[in-house]
């Protein structure tokens, strides 16, 4: 698979590595770079007018968040996502949201309620991006609350993953119960309802699952290999 990068200007120093991780990062998130994709060095890092040593910290960070994949003597490729990596993501946020939602809840102040509520809002909007924006924007309140810095930590990671998820279920038509799903959870937080709270988490992350495994595996999305084919370009 070949994907003709945009030509774009230099990137601003001394930070055009960053630059470098977030524009590569939203070009995958958004599948303008599609799974499989060369990251050929010598021809992103002169689009981007870059080294390619600084391109080169841009895909270890990207490797790092599980969004390109190295391969000895063969190169970079965007990663595909398994549908394992989604089970094992909302297995771990299933086990993780209950207590931060818990903490957050001790933390909530009617300043958080309105923004929470604001962004159940832009759940609604017909833009895909707003909405994913949105979703990732209340749970990342949610975590802040905590005032758990090794909870707080954990969210950049599970955010970069999660983006990827949506971008994909965005195609498959699973993101139409999200704003409902918030609701829920909104409900139990004003009421302080720690069971109803950690019931609506729970519910939130297995449907969010079921609905990408079932689909991802109805029409073959998610099943790419974890390397790209030895044809790749």
């Amino acid at each position: 698979m070949r994907a003709e990068p945009a030509v774009l200007s230099s990137l601003s120093r001394p930070r055009a590595w960053e630059e470098a991780v977030q524009l590569l990062r939203s070009k995958i998130l958004s599948e303008e770079l599609p799974p499989g994709t060369r990251l050929v060095e010598a021809t992103y890092a002169k689009h981007l007018g870059i080294s390619q040593g600084t391109f080169r910290e841009a895909l270890a960070r990207l490797e790092h968040e599980g969004l390109v994949i190295s391969i000895p003597r063969r190169g970079t490729y965007v990663a595909a996502l398994p549908v394992d990596t989604v089970n094992q993501l909302y297995e771990l946020r299933e086990l993780v949201e209950p207590l931060a939602v818990r903490l957050a809840m001790k933390n909530l102040k009617k300043d958080d309620v309105d923004y929470l509520e604001h962004q159940i809002g832009r759940l609604a909007s017909r833009v895909t991006s707003e909405r994913v924006d949105a979703d990732m924007a209340f749970h990342r309140r949610l975590y802040e609350l905590t005032g758990f810095p090794p909870l707080q930590n954990m969210w950049p990671q599970i955010e970069v993953l999660t983006r990827k998820i949506l971008s994909m279920a965005r195609r498959l038509g699973s993101v139409e119960n999200t704003q409902h799903n918030h609701q829920s959870i909104m409900r139990a937080l004003v009421k302080g309802d720690e069971e109803a709270l950690e019931r609506a988490i729970r519910a939130h992350m297995q449907q969010t699952t079921a609905l990408f495994e079932g689909r991802a595996r109805a029409d073959d999305i998610g099943k790419q290999p974890a390397q790209p084919p030895r044809n790749a370009q």
